[in-house]
Order: structure tokens, then C-alpha cells, then sequence
């Protein structure tokens, strides 16, 4: 039996060479054995001299079959195979020996049934087949036919059978390795993709945390720098309400780290807040002017994402107006009236300053939350900031409203 050529660069595939040329050399060693267990042969000695040497280079070809191939291309495959068409064929007809010597076609049998397509396979076993049975109509006449067509169709059935099964196993492991090293592509490819996955989220925490020191810290800075501020100037002629100041700016402090820890906490768990009523009446002990906070309908649970958002549009409304306003009132009003949204008011009557840029828009929504400063208009006060919830992302001036006013769609 012949198998397929190997892979010159898989042993395994070397391995399944070797043992089809054991295969085809073992058919070869059988047949010509009866040269030697027949006590009488049939023939001249030139019959013999000249099947040995037909079955030496016959088998010769068969085992370095795919060596030739090999090294000088796959051209020479056809070329070595109707080779030993011709060569066997002599044999077959030259031999003193005949009847079980005609199983020596079989290996070319096999290996048509590997190497060609169906038709061309099914067109050189039956000639094959009729060769074997040819010679004995040649030599013992029509009565010899019916015989030899039953006892070589079995041979050729079981050598048809056993090939296409085997050549089915070998096409198995070819398409098995195949999927193998696609897989092995797919997941290098994937392990790419993670590492770049892994990569681009921490470059989003690192933004996330960079908007949570400039929204948490930047406000409490501001509000110590106020605090010392004022202590600075009346340490002197009120050291009491210095010190009640120094004392603010060292509690705003302590909040600001807090809040740090909190951030950097995110990063493992979600850190605890309280509910946003209580977190903006807090928010708005922390500095000067002091807002009056008014929570209007009944307070609801909100996501954590959205609570987040309207928490520091908050805390930045107020770090602006304590900075750039010049007011001395504010308000913060959370209205959770309606069901479908809830919305954050900042109004202050604050002078403002002169911009220096246009004014923005801080949104989020049930879903998603984000936030952006707004920008005050210059013109006289007074000054309101307004944070809302539901789907739409926008910010628009209406009309000619008040000076430093922004709607916020959240």
C-alpha cells in the first residue's frame, strides 16, 4: 500500500511514508516467494531473469516514489506511475508464475485512489482488474475467466475499501493540524486584542480619575485657598473668626483627602456616597457663600452614574461661583417632580466676569453621565447654572435670558 506524499518538514508525515514503502515492499517480497515455494515453474530461465529484474526496478519505484517527486517536482508523480503501468504489466504477462502473483497490481491500486480523482482511479482499476483476469484468458483460455473475475474482485474491493478509509484518517489529521494552527493564530490575534483592550482601559480610568482630582480636589483647594485667604486678612483684627477659617480650610481638607481616597478606592469597589440630597447639603458647607440647598418632590434612588454627574456639575457650578461670581447668595435646587427626569438648578446674583469662551453644557442621562464646566455670560446678575435628566444631551440659549445663565439637558 501507498500513502500520500509527506510533508518534507513534518516526522510524522515521514513516519506514514516509511510504512506505505514497508507496505509496497512487502506486497512485492510476497508474491515473488513463489518463485521459491513452487517446485516447478513454468518458462524459460530467461522468464524468470527478466521478472526479477522488471520487479526490481517496479518496486524500487514504489518505495523512492515520493522521493523522486520530492526532488524533482510533481510533474514526475504521472510520469514514475505510468512507469510501472508499463513495467507491471510486462511482468504480469513475462511471469512463469501465475494466478496469486497478479496481486502485485494491488499497490498501484492503491495508490491511484490516493493520488487521482475518482474517475481517473475508477479507470485505471479496471484496467488493473482486467489485466489480472487478461492473463489468465491468454494463457488457460475462456474457461478460466469466471474464476479469476471472483477471485480478484474481493482484492480489489478490500484494497479500494482499506485505501479510501485510510486516506479519509490522513485527510482527518491534515485538516485537524490546519485548524490547530488557525486556532493558535486565532488566539495569538486575541491575546493581541486583549493586551490592547487592557491597554485602552487603563488609559480610561486614568482620564476618569484625572476629571475626579480636577472636580473633587480642584473644588476643595479652592475653598481652602479662600478660607486662608481670609483668615490672612483678619487674623489681626478678628483672630477668632481667623481661626474659625483655619479650622474650615483644615475640615475641607481632611474632606478633600477623603475624597481622594474615595477616588483611588473606585479602583477596587465602588466607594460609598450618600444619597445626593445629603451629599449637595454637605457640598454646600464647604466655602463662601454658603447656598440654600431645596430638594423639591420626593427624592428617588437614581444609577450611580447619573447621581455621580449631577454630584460634581454641583460641586463644579459652585467652585465657579465661588471663584468668578462675586455673589453673595446662591441656590441649589434638585427637582425630582417629574418622572421621567430630574433636574439640578444653580443660581447665584453674582456680577461675573468677562468670558473667555462660550458657554458649554454639562449632561448624563439614567444610562450615562458626563460632565463639562459651564461657562458664565457677562452681564448683569443674576447668575444660573440648570442640570436636567432625560434623553437628550444638549445645551442652548433660549431667547435673551438673564447674564451668566446655561441650560444643561442630563
Amino acid at each position: 500500500m501507498r500513502l500520500p506524499c509527506p510533508d518534507p518538514k513534518n516526522p510524522k508525515a515521514h513516519r506514514t511514508d516509511y510504512y506505505g514503502a514497508f507496505a509496497f515492499g512487502s506486497v512485492i517480497v510476497t508474491c515473488f516467494m513463489q518463485f521459491v515455494i513452487t517446485s516447478r515453474l513454468q518458462g524459460q530461465p530467461w522468464q524468470v531473469l527478466l521478472t526479477f529484474l522488471l520487479g526490481a526496478i517496479y518496486g524500487a519505484l514504489g518505495v523512492f516514489d515520493d522521493s523522486i517527486v520530492l526532488r524533482y517536482g510533481a510533474p514526475w508523480r504521472n510520469r514514475v506511475f505510468a512507469l510501472m503501468l508499463g513495467l507491471v504489466t510486462v511482468m504480469i504477462f513475462v511471469s512463469p508464475v501465475r494466478g496469486f502473483f497478479s496481486i502485485i497490481v494491488l499497490p498501484l491500486m492503491s495508490q491511484a485512489v490516493f493520488d487521482y480523482r475518482p474517475r481517473h482511479a475508477a479507470a485505471i482499476g479496471l484496467y488493473l482488474y482486467g489485466l489480472c483476469i487478461g492473463v489468465l484468458w491468454f494463457y488457460y483460455g475462456i474457461r478460466a475467466v469466471p474464476e479469476a473475475m471472483a477471485s480478484y474482485v474481493a482484492a480489489f474491493a478490500f484494497t479500494i475499501a482499506f485505501t479510501f478509509i485510510t486516506k479519509q484518517a490522513l485527510d482527518a489529521r491534515d485538516r485537524e493540524g490546519r485548524l490547530r494552527g488557525e486556532l493558535e493564530a486565532a488566539n495569538a490575534q486575541l491575546r493581541a486584542y486583549a493586551a490592547q483592550a487592557e491597554e485602552l482601559a487603563t488609559t480610561r480610568e486614568r482620564n476618569r480619575l484625572a476629571r475626579e482630582i480636577h472636580d473633587g480636589v480642584g473644588h476643595y483647594l479652592t475653598v481652602v485657598k479662600t478660607q486662608l485667604d481670609v483668615a490672612a486678612a483678619i487674623c489681626v483684627t478678628n483672630p477668632a473668626q481667623a481661626k474659625a477659617n483655619v479650622e474650615k480650610a483644615a475640615r475641607l481638607t481632611a474632606e478633600a483627602l477623603d475624597d481622594v481616597r474615595r477616588s483611588v478606592g473606585s479602583l477596587r469597589a465602588d466607594a460609598p456616597r450618600p444619597p445626593l440630597p445629603d451629599a449637595l447639603r454637605q457640598l454646600a458647607t464647604h466655602g463662601e457663600p454658603v447656598p440654600s440647598v431645596a430638594i423639591e418632590g420626593t427624592p428617588r434612588p437614581l444609577p450611580p452614574a447619573v447621581e455621580h454627574a449631577l454630584f460634581r456639575a454641583a460641586q463644579e457650578g459652585l467652585t465657579n461661583i465661588r471663584k468668578h461670581a462675586r455673589a453673595t447668595t446662591a441656590l441649589v435646587r434638585l427637582d425630582f417632580r417629574d418622572a421621567q427626569r430630574v433636574q439640578l438648578e444653580l443660581a447665584d446674583n453674582g456680577i461675573g466676569r468677562a468670558p473667555r469662551r462660550p458657554p458649554a453644557a454639562v449632561s448624563a442621562s439614567p444610562a450615562s453621565a458626563s460632565a463639562s464646566n459651564c461657562s458664565a455670560a457677562p452681564s448683569a446678575p443674576p447668575t444660573a447654572s440648570r442640570a436636567a435628566s432625560p434623553c437628550a444631551s444638549k445645551c442652548r440659549r433660549k431667547g435673551n435670558p438673564p447674564a451668566n445663565h446655561a441650560n444643561v439637558r442630563i
